[in-house]
């Protein structure tokens, strides 16, 4: 009989990453036997996917037009009807041990008649050589997720994310028509139409900044980003919430401010990731 996993990992890839074989191995130390990998790539680089990473699921990028139609066809294509969880990791990036309490977490909420929530951890910033960059700041209120997204602030980040299987079907595909924020339009329009989330205290996942990211495209990605919540929130909240979201924003986050500054100086987040170079996928 066919064991269902209650969590479905999706990473786009050419295939050509030097951190893949790295990426795959956090989702099954980390997830172990909860999670099914998928790994969504071109025709040409299959087989040898297929090869060296026997335990994923291989499925065909036909599109080859960018992560997030991508992702979209790792959803189509995922062989396990009985996955609960979704969530998509970079094929430079990896989840953590404290992942494995992330996943655990939420999985009790799992079947819960008012519903299980959206869940997001802290993530930390590393450099293509590994070195330890600070963390990335979160809102440690779901409440302010809004708000925040309405001063222009990202709350969150989607390396770990848990999303309950009702709302991925629900949400329908993610926007093939971004190249950074499809992901923010994904979670965002969730936590406009009422949806619970949930924030978890471990670092869950790394977010590797390296030199030719697309998300290192700083002036598209405020673009984006701007576009994204002004379409899915166009009624602005109060000054006053906005004010009040940010305070807390940055008070809960002053221990990560402080850690970053020892590491990289005075660099806001999309400071960081700036780069000179870039690459669509």
């Amino acid at each position: 009989m066919t064991r269902f996993r209650p969590l479905l990992v999706i990473t786009p890839t050419l295939g050509r990453s030097p951190w893949l074989c790295r990426t795959v191995s956090s989702v099954a130390d980390f997830a172990g036997e909860h999670a099914t990998h998928v790994l969504v790539a071109p025709r040409e680089s299959l087989a040898s996917l297929a090869s060296i990473h026997p335990r994923c699921v291989v499925v065909e990028d036909t599109s080859g037009r960018g992560v997030y139609p991508a992702i979209n066809a790792g959803l189509a294509g995922a062989r396990d009807p009985g996955w609960s969880w979704a969530t998509w990791l970079n094929d430079d990036d990896e989840l953590t041990p404290g992942f494995t309490r992330h996943l655990e977490r939420a999985l009790r909420h799992d079947g819960r008649s008012d519903g299980a929530p959206w869940s997001y951890g802290r993530v930390r910033l590393v450099s293509e050589s590994d070195e330890d960059l600070g963390g990335m700041a979160v809102a440690r209120s779901p409440s302010d997720i809004i708000p925040l997204a309405q001063s222009g602030i990202n709350p969150l980040n989607q390396q770990g994310m848990l999303a309950p299987r009702a709302w991925v079907e629900a949400q329908g595909p993610l926007r093939e028509d971004l190249r950074i924020c499809a992901d923010v339009d994904f979670w965002l329009r969730a936590a406009a139409e009422g949806a619970r989330f949930c924030c978890s205290p471990e670092v869950v996942a790394t977010f590797r900044l390296r030199a030719g990211q697309i998300s290192g495209d700083v002036s598209r990605h405020r673009a984006e980003f701007k576009q994204v919540v002004e379409s899915v929130v166009p009624v602005r909240r109060s000054a006053p919430r906005r004010l009040f979201a940010n305070l807390r924003f940055r008070l809960g986050n002053a221990l990560v401010y402080a850690r970053r500054v020892g590491r990289c100086g005075f660099k806001s987040g999309f400071s960081l990731l700036e780069q000179p170079e870039r690459k669509a996928y």
